[in-house]
């Protein structure tokens, strides 16, 4: 290792322009409600991404995301990056809940309950009953169903094996500029 170490996040925001991610703080505005401290962690991550994914490295590392390794950066790109950083901001402040694909029927609900915006999906938790030999996926999509239209529960995708979710109205939904969150 020499006195000059390559910073891979350097190269990564080499040609970053925040007013090209500005839909990563109108998706944290809708899915929040305007939270106004997820809101401020969004801004300082689109307006510093190098220093604020640094001051967020831990959870960088629990995703496998090791800042200092080249390998392990290889592929990402700056909107990845800041999407999951609004992804950690949005579950801090408990409008999203992580979950690992394996997850029992039981610990599904739980989490559900979780999520702040649980009370927009709390009658049909108390009616539904899941399979237990169901997945995630499966779940969602029973519960979206007994939901009626009248709330969803949303997969953030990631390219992972665990589950992001979030609940929010269709009228939420349709103000949130990225692909990569969808109905189950």
């Amino acid at each position: 290792m020499g006195l000059f170490k390559k910073d891979p996040l350097k190269e990564i925001f080499a040609d970053y322009y925040r007013e090209d991610c500005e839909d990563i703080l109108e998706t944290a505005r809708a899915i929040s409600g305007n939270d106004r401290r997820v809101v401020a962690a969004v801004n300082a991550a689109l307006d510093d991404p190098r220093k604020f994914i640094r001051q967020n490295a831990k959870r960088f590392d629990e995703r496998g995301i090791k800042l200092d390794d080249e390998d392990a950066l290889d592929g990402l790109d700056a909107d990845e990056l800041l999407f999951l950083a609004m992804l950690d901001e949005l579950e801090a402040y408990d409008y999203v809940f992580e979950f690992d694909f394996k997850c029992s029927s039981e610990d599904f609900l739980w989490g559900l309950t979780q999520i702040k915006n649980h009370e927009l999906i709390k009658e049909v938790l108390k009616t539904v009953e899941l399979d237990g030999k169901g997945d995630i996926e499966k779940w969602g999509k029973q519960i979206n169903k007994a939901l009626g239209g009248r709330a969803y529960i949303y997969y953030m995708h990631i390219d992972s094996d665990s589950y992001p979710l979030a609940i929010m109205t269709y009228e939420t939904f349709e103000k949130i500029p990225i692909p990569f969150v969808v109905v189950m």
